[in-house]
């Protein structure tokens, strides 16, 4: 069923790089979107037309941003929440048809043609700036994950994601943080530069730690601290190599 202009409306002023938009200024942008709904696993059609690129706004839900790599897998550059942006303006200049987005869970986004993402610019220079500082945000992710995989053992930086997606999309629960997100071991080798296998051993000596557990294929986190201490343990050498 199609959203009424008054969801839309409260969709968009939820959006992070939006926040300062009046309401007929959200109106005019919600007349100009428009929303492609996802099922979890389904992957975000790229633009048809060289050039033809696009500012994608998710709405609701959660999506994997990721490249592919010649050997046929997939690199994961980043997990995107609901309220905020991706595509080639808020990915630095890479061309949107280099990287792919894949809803993790189902998902409502919505695009905007970059000539009228420029015009909002121009007339609203608080949107540039919003967008500017989530850009260095991520690009501070990115440094962190880049360290991580030059120092730390897969364990370690397994122990680092989980902590980023307790604090990300956790729900806290009288067993601790749950991560609703039925992670695959692929998926999250993908997001720490790990094959399958050792991730799987990771996440073996995370349990045994006690630091967390599995449940229905979701992680949950037990022990903070345990998890923690583990994230913390840094070595050029890497017993559980990718």
């Amino acid at each position: 069923m199609p959203l009424t202009l008054e969801d839309e409306v409260r969709l968009l002023s939820m959006v992070d790089v939006f926040e300062s938009l009046v309401r007929q200024e959200l109106e005019e942008l919600a007349h100009r979107a428009r929303d492609t709904h996802l099922e979890r696993g389904e992957v975000m059609r790229k633009p048809q037309e060289e050039g033809d690129e696009e500012l994608y706004v998710l709405k609701e839900g959660r999506v994997q941003l990721y490249v592919e790599i010649p050997d046929g897998g997939e690199v994961t550059l980043s997990v995107v929440e609901g309220g905020s942006i991706f595509g080639a303006l808020a990915l630095g200049g890479l061309r949107s048809g280099e990287v792919y987005a894949r809803a993790l869970v189902p998902s409502l986004v919505c695009s905007l043609k970059t000539q009228h993402v420029q015009q909002l610019i121009e007339s609203k220079p608080q949107v540039g700036i919003a967008m500017v500082r989530l850009l260095s945000e991520r690009l501070r992710e990115a440094e962190v994950r880049l360290a991580e995989l030059a120092y730390m053992q897969v364990t370690a930086r397994l122990a680092n994601l989980v902590l980023r997606l307790g604090a990300s999309e956790g729900i806290m629960s009288r067993e601790g943080i749950r991560i609703e997100t039925p992670y695959t071991h692929r998926q999250l080798g993908t997001m720490i530069g790990a094959k399958r296998e050792p991730v799987t051993r990771a996440m073996t000596a995370l349990q045994e730690e006690g630091a967390i557990e599995l449940v229905h294929r979701r992680i949950h986190i037990k022990d903070h601290e345990a998890l923690e201490r583990e994230a913390e343990a840094r070595s050029a050498t890497r017993s559980l190599s990718p």
